[in-house]
């Protein structure tokens, strides 16, 4: 009996003490061998519930507008224009717009470079706003915000399948 509450009790502990260290949606199962055939075995434990969890997955989320609304992405996604799919848009692709107005940065020094850009790719942005105005998705998204196709600047697609079409917004 006394292998038993000993067991128990290290079982208990050690459940208690991995709980603040378990990661998002991980399933941890502890067990505890007393000996002679006593066993003591804790649940698996899901740790799905708590800020902690909330307020990592917010960070994350945080971190990624951050890398997407800023002049260097805006810079970025211009180089790499000629190689968006328009193809992979349709209806179904989630679609958020970007204001250059809201971009993070310096945005004195930081426009005026986009802009050199801008002005050194004009043939690509004609390019582009043809190819925009020819994909229905993107029109719609655009015309139901007052933009048109002659407004965006550039688009990214992130990783997880969704388009950023920045917009320039700027007097």
């Amino acid at each position: 009996m006394k292998k038993t509450i000993i067991a128990t009790t290290i079982a208990a502990l050690l459940a208690s003490s991995a709980v603040p260290a378990i990661a998002q949606d991980a399933a941890v199962g502890v067990g505890v061998d007393a000996g002679a055939g006593v066993s003591a075995e804790t649940p698996a434990l899901d740790a799905k519930a708590g800020a902690g969890v909330d307020a990592s997955a917010n960070a994350a989320a945080n971190a990624s507008d951050m890398a997407d609304n800023n002049y260097g992405s805006v810079v970025a996604a211009l180089k790499s224009n000629a190689d968006f799919d328009f193809t992979a848009v349709t209806e179904d692709t989630e679609i958020t717009i970007v204001l250059l107005s809201s971009l993070k940065g310096e945005a004195e020094n930081n426009a005026a470079a986009l802009d050199n850009e801008l002005a050194a790719n004009a043939d690509a942005q004609a390019d582009l706003s043809a190819s925009i105005s020819e994909n229905a998705a993107i029109m719609a998204k655009l015309e139901a915000e007052g933009y048109a196709a002659e407004d965006v600047v550039t688009l990214k697609t992130k990783a997880d399948g969704s388009v950023i079409v920045y917009v320039d917004d700027r007097a």
